[in-house]
Formats: structure tokens, sequence, C-alpha cells
């Protein structure tokens, strides 16, 4: 139990204390003068009521002491019990602080990484795009040149084929080179050759009369006939090799960007794979954090209430201390008082 604090105390000092018990025992042994045949006198009763003042007095005295040793008892119990209480909630303070900060370290590192796969996923976006838009590019500029090649192998061969004919349409020649004359593909020194075979008179424009004396232009013509369609075959198989190997290019330039596209797809799902499973991962460390906070906010709380509360029966427990020594020393004062008064009598 808790000692209320003392109140004032309104006794007389011992020495006065002394003075009135001489005094009574005076008056009262002048009084048992006068009555000396009473069977009890004035002075014994006064000896007996000093005897049970001080008996009273003793008893009183070691009741205090007992319940002060159980108020002192208690102080200890309460001081070590809130002492442990403050060290344990001082200890798990500083663990929770120490998770707390290992959790932030970890979600740092996680939001780090899930920043860098969101870039890395955008990059790989914008490599896809721009490599999309050079394969696009690429398959225009084949498509369109794979047709000229084809054109222009087409028209070589059908201008190869009336050249050769026996029966030669001078007319049907004429439109087939001119065709070839055309096309973008042809070299300059091939239609200037072509333009040159065309300028000259074909030989069926020529008068009967000169075929047997101009046989050398005739012959001439046959010769030059002869270099075109050697001149055409060879465009020919230029033709047919560049756009093969044209072909070639454009089947690994093909295959090239399919494995280029799937390693950015494969690398885009992987990362964004990574990123929800981090991101999961972040949301729960945040929560676990979140946790330990309120967890450390709340022991240092009760932690603060538990240091104020021991400061407070510290000082309760020094102050009923102090007040019991000085009524032990008052009490222990009378009871010798009474003594000596009982020790005159």
């Amino acid at each position: 139990c808790i000692l209320a604090p003392p109140e004032r105390s309104h006794r007389p000092s011992v020495a006065a204390m002394v003075r009135g018990i001489v005094v009574a025992l005076l008056g009262a042994a002048a009084t048992g003068a006068r009555a000396a045949d009473a069977e009890v006198t004035p002075i014994q009763k006064v000896i007996q009521l000093l005897e049970d003042m001080h008996g009273k007095g003793v008893e009183e005295k070691k009741a205090e002491e007992v319940r002060f040793s159980s108020f002192s008892q208690w102080c200890k119990d309460q001081s070590q019990q809130k002492t442990e209480e403050i060290e344990e909630a001082t200890e798990t303070i500083s663990q929770l602080k120490a998770k707390i900060e290992k959790a932030t370290a970890h979600i740092t590192k996680l939001t780090d990484r899930i920043q860098e796969l969101d870039e890395d996923v955008s990059r790989w976006d914008r490599d896809m795009k721009s490599a999309g838009d050079v394969r696009a590019k690429e398959a225009e500029d084949y498509e369109a040149t794979s047709e000229d090649y084809a054109e222009s192998i087409d028209a070589i061969e059908g201008a190869v084929k009336v050249l050769k004919k026996k029966a030669g349409k001078t007319e049907q020649a004429e439109e087939a080179l001119l065709q070839v004359h055309r096309l973008r593909m042809v070299p300059p020194a091939s239609k200037k050759m072509l333009m040159s075979f065309l300028q000259q008179p074909a030989v069926e424009e020529m008068p009967d009369d000169q075929l047997s004396y101009q046989a050398p232009e005739a012959a001439g013509y046959e010769s030059q006939s002869g270099g075109v369609v050697q001149m055409l075959e060879e465009l020919k198989d230029e033709f047919s090799k560049k756009k093969s190997d044209m072909d070639q290019e454009e089947m690994k330039a093909l295959h090239a960007f399919e494995d280029l596209a799937q390693q950015l797809t494969d690398n885009t799902e992987m990362a964004k794979r990574e990123s929800e499973k981090k991101t999961a991962t972040r949301a729960q460390a945040q929560s676990e954090k979140a946790e330990m906070e309120g967890q450390k906010a709340q022991a240092e709380n009760d932690r603060d209430e538990d240091t104020k509360y021991l400061e407070e029966t510290k000082g309760l427990c020094a102050q009923k201390s102090q007040d019991f020594e000085a009524r032990q020393k008052l009490r222990g004062e009378e009871l010798e008082a009474v003594q000596k008064a009982i020790d005159i009598m």
C-alpha cells in the first residue's frame, strides 16, 4: 500500500511534554500525600497511564514500521519493474530502428531497380520503333529496286529474243531496244551503244541494188547486232546476279530484324515481369516498414510514460521515506520522554 503524506504535526516538543508530565506528577504526589490511605494512589494511576501510553506508542511505532516496510518493498518492486520495462522498450526501439533502416535501404534499392527497368522498357520500345522504321524503309527500297531489276531482266530477255530471230522484225527490235534504253538500271555506256545501234539503217530498209553492192554495211549491221545481243545478255546476267544478291541480303536483313525484334520483345516481357514482382515486393516492404514505424512510435510513447512514472514514483518514495524517518524519530523521542517520566515516578 502507499502511505498518505504525513499531516503537519501539532504535537508539543519533547521538552514541553516532559515538563507537563513532571508537573502532573508533582500534583499527583501532593494529592497522594493527602490520600495516603487509598488503595490505589494517584501516582500509581499516573504511572499506569504513562505505561499504557508508552505501550500504545511502541505498538503504533512498530505498526508504522511494518506499513512502511511494505511500502518500501512496493517502491523497490515498481522501480525494478519499470526500469526493466524501460530497458526492454529501449532495446525494442533500437531493434525496430535497425529494421526500419534496413527496410528503407531495401525499398530504395527496389525503387532504383524498378526505375531502371522502366527506363530499359522505354528504351527498348524506342529501339523497336526505330528498327521497324528502318526495316520498313529497307523493305520499300528493296521492293522498288527488285521490281526495277525484274522489269529490266524481262525487257532485256524480250529484246534478245527479238534480235536473235532469223527473220528479224526491225520495228519490233527497235521498240524492244528502246524499251531497254528507257530502263533506269541500264548504265549510260550500254544506253549509248543501244542508241548507236538504233541510229543505223536497218538491212531491210536498204534498196535491193544496194544489198549486193553494200554487203559490208549489211555485214556490219549483223556484226553490231551480235554485239548488242552479247551486251544485253551480259547486262541480264549482271542484273540477275545483283537481284539474287539483293534477295539474299534482303532475307538476311529480314531475319536480323526478326531476331532483334524477338530479342527486344523478350527483354521487354522479362523486364515487365521483374518490375511487377519487385513492385509487389516493394509494396510489402513499405507496409512492413509502416507497421514497424507504428510499433516504434508506440514503444517510444510507452517508454516515455514509464520513465515519467518511474521518476514520479521515485520522488514519492523518497518523500515518504523522509516523512517516515521524521515520524519515527519523533515517536522515539516521545517514547523516551514517557519512559523517563515513568522512571522518575
